[in-house]
Order: C-alpha cells, then sequence, then structure tokens
C-alpha cells in the first residue's frame, strides 16, 4: 500500500500581509489563517484521510493536530490535496467585518477562515464541532 503524501502550501495576500497555510500531514489537513505578523488567528478541519475516529483523547497533545471524529464527517467522497495549483483563497475585507478568507479546492468553495474565529467553516464537517463548523453552500 502507497504511503501518503504530505503537503503543505501558503497562500498570501500581498495587500494585508494575511495568509493561508493548508497542511496534510498524511493523515488528517487543516488550514490555518495568520495575520500580517504571522500569528495564527483562524483555523479549520479539512479533511481526513480514511475514516474519522469514534472517540478521541482531547487532553493528549501529542496527538494535536487532532483527527476529526466520525460523528462530525461527512460522508462526500473527497481526493486529498495533491498539488497548491487546486488551491486558490478569495479575501474578503469590510470596516465592520474580520478579514475572511475562503479556500477554494478545484473550483469549490471549500472552507472559509475569519480573524478571530475558530474554529473555521469546512465543506466536508457533517455538524458543527470542535475542529470546524458547518459549510453551508
Amino acid at each position: 500500500m502507497e504511503e501518503p503524501e504530505d503537503f503543505w502550501a501558503q497562500l498570501s495576500n500581498e495587500g494585508t500581509g494575511y495568509s493561508v497555510i493548508i497542511e496534510d500531514d498524511g493523515a488528517k489537513a487543516y488550514a490555518y489563517l495568520l495575520d500580517s505578523a504571522g500569528v495564527m488567528v483562524s483555523d479549520v478541519w479539512l479533511y481526513n484521510r480514511g475514516p474519522g475516529p469514534e472517540t478521541v483523547d482531547w487532553n493528549d497533545p501529542s496527538k494535536l493536530p487532532f483527527s476529526n471524529p466520525a460523528e462530525f464527517v461527512s460522508n462526500l467522497d473527497f481526493k486529498p490535496i495533491a498539488s497548491a495549483s487546486e488551491l486558490s483563497v478569495r479575501w474578503k475585507q469590510t470596516a465592520d467585518r474580520p478579514v475572511e478568507a475562503q479556500l477554494w479546492v478545484r473550483g469549490q468553495l471549500f472552507a472559509i477562515l475569519q480573524h478571530g474565529i475558530a474554529p473555521g467553516r469546512s465543506r466536508l464537517a457533517a455538524k458543527d464541532g470542535p475542529l470546524a463548523k458547518v459549510l453551508e453552500l
């Protein structure tokens, strides 16, 4: 059996200095929103590779970042991200709302991160949980 490939990409907004990091460690993937100082200001679980665990020991820091438990994971079929060319970010910022990064994967809205709001929203979240909220399309 082939070992899953780790994946990492950073997409930046030159105007604000914000960036989104996408990280897949071969078991699960997350997106992180960084402000102009490089401080993480939001995060969201994107997907597990394979079935989600039935339970998670939230108190075991050695397991960070956590795989999303099965009850919170949609059964939508999804192929893990393999290349930065599959990704784009649309940035939104208004005077009355925090910076928002919309992560698109293969032309589909996949996750939304907002400064100061965690977790963010993920297309593969089946219900709101500790690692992701549902992305309503």
